[in-house]
């Protein structure tokens, strides 16, 4: 691909990432009002409005207001309010809901457990931005936290999800059957660690859950993408890391790239083109190439990546979970595109990436 078009590429990804930034930061993602002021939404219908709010997106939240330039008054106002939400949702005798709907309660199976990973993602956004000094830790928060996440630890690392009642039916998805993916989880409440002093079992599961991710590497394989890719973003931050064998892990991703930039939700899905994953493999291709000091080993696929999500980003900032999602906003996606975005427009432009590995959300 021609250097001028690469560089044309960079300068779109930096106004579209811009755009997105704006809408998270001032749209509707966060609640600036009523009893969940603070918190964060997982979706939003076809006018604007939340559909549920998400312990695990409001703890995203957080990690991705960590890792903006910090020029931002804005930031400390948004992180505030969402460090308040979940001081209250974890402040409880009873097991938190995941998904917490605004509306009429919806028949929602997630609600019928608790999730490692969803606590996990809260331990990391609490971990960033208390280390990008957007807010101070409470203690009491901390404990709270803990409180939850001690159940999942086992001899052989973390429980995936614990069951509200003995007789509830979970579905076996990713999120309840484990996987790669735990890498994630364990990698997230580690960056909690290196704040705060925590529980000595509940470290010792997670350093024995992330070391067993990266040793397995190259036996994983992949199934679903996004889960796979969770499974690459936390194996990155650990110390034992093996970036080859990692990037070997990634070229079975990368071998599924459609003409158009898109990857499938799995092998067996090819029709389901979701922009999370793009977004996620378009982070997790930049920072292996970057670390393995091999220029050029992703730029295909990166710049075919960085088309397609440009392709999805509305002139409003805002962007679909899929291309047949019914114009349902999806804020976690905007939250991976926003930084796959402003990582590719440094990549594109050859300048230093704008953050570390620890800071993907």
């Amino acid at each position: 691909m021609a250097k001028q078009f690469v560089s044309s590429l960079g300068r779109r990804a930096e106004d579209s990432s811009t755009r997105i930034r704006e809408f998270l930061l001032q749209g509707p993602s966060q609640q600036h009002s009523g009893d969940h002021r603070g918190a964060v939404a997982g979706t939003l219908d076809a006018d604007g409005s939340a559909v549920y709010v998400y312990g695990e997106i409001t703890g995203y939240y957080l990690h991705w207001l960590a890792s903006l330039p910090m020029d931002q008054a804005t930031l400390f106002s948004r992180a505030e309010a969402a460090q308040a939400w979940l001081q209250g949702y974890l402040h409880s005798t009873s097991m938190p809901l995941t998904r917490v709907y605004l509306h009429a309660a919806a028949e929602d199976w997630r609600n019928q457990a608790l999730f490692a990973f969803d606590l996990a993602m809260i331990a990391g956004g609490l971990a960033r931005a208390s280390c990008s000094k957007l807010i101070g830790l409470s203690p009491a928060m901390v404990t709270d936290l803990q409180h939850w996440l001690l159940p999942f630890v086992d001899d052989s690392g973390l429980t995936v999800c614990l069951p509200r009642q003995q007789t509830s039916q979970l579905p076996q998805r990713w999120s309840t059957t484990g996987g790669s993916f735990t890498a994630k989880t364990a990698s997230r409440i580690l960056l909690l660690q290196a704040e705060t002093a925590l529980h000595p079992a509940l470290v010792q599961a997670c350093r024995t859950e992330l070391q067993t991710r990266v040793l397995r590497a190259e036996q994983h394989g992949i199934d679903m993408l996004h889960p796979t890719l969770y499974g690459l973003e936390g194996c990155m931050t650990s110390p034992t890391a093996d970036f080859e064998r990692l990037a070997h892990w990634f070229d079975q991703i990368i071998a599924l790239q459609a003409d158009d930039g898109s990857l499938p939700e799995s092998p067996a899905s090819a029709s389901v083109r979701r922009t999370d994953i793009i977004a996620q493999a378009l982070r997790v291709a930049v920072f292996l190439e970057s670390v393995l000091a091999q220029p050029g080993r992703y730029r295909e696929a990166c710049d075919a990546f960085a088309q397609a999500l440009l392709l999805r980003v509305h002139e409003d900032g805002s962007i679909a979970f899929s291309t047949d999602s019914n114009n349902e906003t999806n804020v976690w996606c905007a939250m991976f595109a926003e930084q796959a975005l402003r990582l590719y427009a440094a990549y594109a432009h050859a300048q230093p990436l704008p953050f570390t590995v620890e800071a993907l959300v």
